[in-house]
């Protein structure tokens, strides 16, 4: 699976790209902040690639392009009143770091005199350059507040409309594809599994890693904690390290282990955080979406349990088996420590 995996990643979550939408009315206008993968955009906007890896480079481009950038969202995304469409203007760009890679920043301000049903049209990256793009949206319209994920199959947002059980969903599938999608992520519980001996220390273990990481990503997504990434995914990739090499080398003590799961759960849950940011006022609307993203991570790691469990039990009943078990747990560790080396050098 390592084998078969590795040469389309980058980094550990570079499966589809993410973005991250918040909307406000303000009277007559609405302002649309709009996150996205810099060089995803910049390909489907034609404003070219930075001429270097700095964050300078991606902004000066950028700010170069705003007319190319201005033409291309005026086709890709539209906030109408009653039908009508809304005249819209770039206010302001900026790159900034997320999942250890440059993403474009992109304010705009909607005219929308009057008022009635508010609809966003959504096509951003997924209407022509990458079908598996999700875009993560607060919105604040006519008095509503909530969220929604658009993507290849939900490209329209109507305001009035919304349906709790559509948007709970649509985040448990958003926390089920990020969690299976980050191989980082998934190597974790491999590296976890491999050296649990049974049931009992599986429940244990996934049960210390899924309070940690729950505590954290709620902390995290509502901002009342904050770490960098450029802190928080280095110590992930080591994290897999340390875990897949204990397994090779030895057991961990038996009174130490839970406590190593739980705090190595606790940075996972902020990487998962990553992934679902709110603004404002944690209302029932975020709650629910945020249970539900949970929720659906919660479901991804239980199928890699049920799936992967039964298949390493049954491995360990042959002779070979420790040789598999060692030569697994070391290609883990290798991977680990050439993550954490690569995303130091990226922050």
């Amino acid at each position: 699976m390592v084998v078969i995996l590795l040469p389309g990643y980058a980094a550990a979550h570079t499966l589809d790209t993410q973005g991250f939408s918040e909307i406000a009315q303000h009277g007559d206008d609405v302002r649309y902040e709009l996150v996205v993968d810099y060089a995803a955009f910049a390909t489907v906007a034609a404003i070219g690639e930075p001429g270097g890896t700095s964050p300078d480079d991606a902004e000066r481009e950028l700010q170069r392009g705003q007319d190319e950038a201005a033409e291309y969202l005026d086709r890709h995304l539209q906030v109408l009143v009653d039908g009508v469409v809304c005249d819209a203007g770039i206010e302001d760009t900026g790159v900034e770091r997320r999942f250890e890679q440059p993403y474009a920043r992109v304010s705009l301000l909607y005219d929308c005199p009057g008022t009635g049903e508010y609809e966003i049209r959504y096509s951003v990256l997924v209407g022509d350059l990458d079908p598996g793009h999700g875009n993560v949206a607060s919105y604040h319209l006519a008095g509503e507040t909530g969220e929604f994920v658009f993507d290849a199959e939900r490209r329209e947002l109507l305001v009035g409309e919304a349906s709790l059980v559509r948007q709970v969903y649509r985040f448990a599938a958003l926390g089920f594809h990020h969690i299976l999608g980050g191989l980082d992520h998934v190597l974790f519980v491999v590296a976890l599994l491999i050296g649990a001996r049974g049931l009992r220390e599986v429940l244990g273990v996934v049960t210390a890693f899924t309070l940690a990481h729950s505590a954290t990503l709620v902390l995290a997504a509502i901002d009342v904690l904050t770490v960098p990434s450029s802190v928080v995914e280095p110590l992930i990739a080591l994290s897999i390290a340390y875990v897949a090499a204990a397994n090779a080398l030895g057991r961990p003590g038996a009174r130490y282990q839970l406590p190593v799961v739980f705090g190595f759960g606790l940075l996972h849950g902020m990487g998962f955080a990553g992934a679902l940011q709110f603004s404002g006022d944690l209302d029932w609307s975020a709650v629910s979406s945020l249970v539900s993203f949970n929720v659906g991570i919660e479901l991804g790691q239980a199928l890699m349990v049920a799936l992967l469990l039964p298949m390493f039990l049954f491995v360990r009943t042959f002779t070979w088996s420790r040789y598999v078990h060692f030569g697994a747990t070391g290609v883990i560790t290798i991977l680990g420590v050439v993550w954490f080396v690569e995303r130091l050098v990226l922050a």
